[in-house]
């Protein structure tokens, strides 16, 4: 028993000493990368459309290294909604080897457009640099830095019909050409005109009269039909099925309605801004836009970023009762967007 004893320890001993024996470095020693340090030249920021080629900031941060093995590191922008801990986070991909980035106003703006945050609004938000390794998937974070800013809409462009007529000389190149649009394209078409009196017109597939749609009698369209007639100006609703070849016209007068209002606070339309607005003396509730008194045409903050769409499930919140100014802005098809400011 005594001499297996000897040979056990004598054994350990030899496996101990052969790895000691091993040179330094003769394993890779896996290890995260260093944090990139993360600075910026401004931190709170309103955006207008008149200042959109300005500068904005200027992000910059150190380099990732010592990952303990072989990397070609690829750095991201993260912004997220303060609170929210990055899990939400919209990733913009800066590149390898970039240590810097310059933001327009328009640029900056347009990045905290696509994360759909409401237009006209000031947002609490944080960003950060995220530092990867993509091919083994290790990654590093630097500090955040707070991002306050309050970014402007803009625009989608929707596939559109155009509608020359006499109320803007039948012309192609006039700035008062107007047009409906389709949201989902899906051959179906809605959008608003302001006409002073009354006049005529047709629809057009882009500026040219190659296809053209006019009155086929009854509500439909014909391919080359008649001139569509107005009988009186006004601010009318457009849609157009170019599937079944149908197509409404509704004047219409608008109005705020719901638990925050008491009836139908009547609104007013400025033929100078293309606005409809209305002061209204308000308790905490919600409210929406409804045309003619009535839920047939009804508009809402249905994504709840500032823009309209139709229907009342996305009723506006007030907060606290006051007074306040409210307006609606329907005359670009597609993008409808309204502001509510306390006085």
């Amino acid at each position: 028993m005594k001499f297996r004893f000897i040979y056990i320890y004598i054994l350990s001993l030899s496996v101990l000493t052969l790895f000691s024996c091993k040179k330094d470095g003769s394993f890779t020693q896996v290890k995260n990368g260093t944090t990139p340090k993360f600075t910026a030249t401004d931190s709170v920021f309103l955006f207008t459309e008149a200042t959109a080629t300005d500068a904005a900031v200027t992000y910059t941060w150190t380099a990732s290294v010592d990952w303990g093995y072989k990397s070609i590191v690829t750095y991201y922008l993260q912004i997220d909604e303060k609170g929210n801990g990055f899990k939400k986070a919209t990733n913009v991909t800066m590149g390898t080897g970039t240590l810097t980035k310059a933001y327009t106003v328009a640029a900056l703006n347009q990045v905290i457009n696509n994360m759909g945050l409401a237009a006209g609004r000031e947002h609490d938000l944080v960003i950060r640099v995220k530092a990867a390794v993509d091919e083994v998937g290790d990654e590093v974070y630097s500090d955040s830095i707070s991002l306050t800013v309050t970014p402007y809409y803009v625009p989608k462009v929707y596939t559109c019909v155009y509608l020359p007529g006499g109320y803007e000389g039948w012309s192609f190149d006039n700035a008062g050409l107007d047009s409906i649009a389709s949201v989902k394209n899906d051959g179906t078409y809605e959008g608003y005109m302001y006409l002073t009196g009354a006049t005529e017109f047709k629809m057009t597939k882009g500026k040219s009269w190659d296809v053209n749609y006019g009155d086929g009698g009854s509500g439909t369209l014909a391919a080359g039909g008649g001139n569509i007639a107005v009988a009186e100006g006004g601010y009318y609703r457009l849609t157009a099925d170019l599937n079944q070849l149908k197509y409404t016209m509704t004047k219409t007068t608008w109005s705020i309605s719901g638990t925050a209002v008491s009836g139908d606070a009547a609104m007013t339309y400025s033929a100078t801004t293309g606005v409809w607005s209305v002061t209204a003396t308000m308790s905490k509730g919600t409210f929406y836009f409804r045309a003619n008194n009535a839920d047939a045409i009804t508009l809402s903050d249905v994504s709840n970023n500032g823009t309209l769409a139709s229907g009342i499930t996305g009723a506006i919140t007030v907060d606290a009762p006051g007074t306040y100014i409210i307006t609606m802005n329907i005359s670009n098809p597609g993008n409808y967007t309204y502001s509510l400011k306390a006085q």
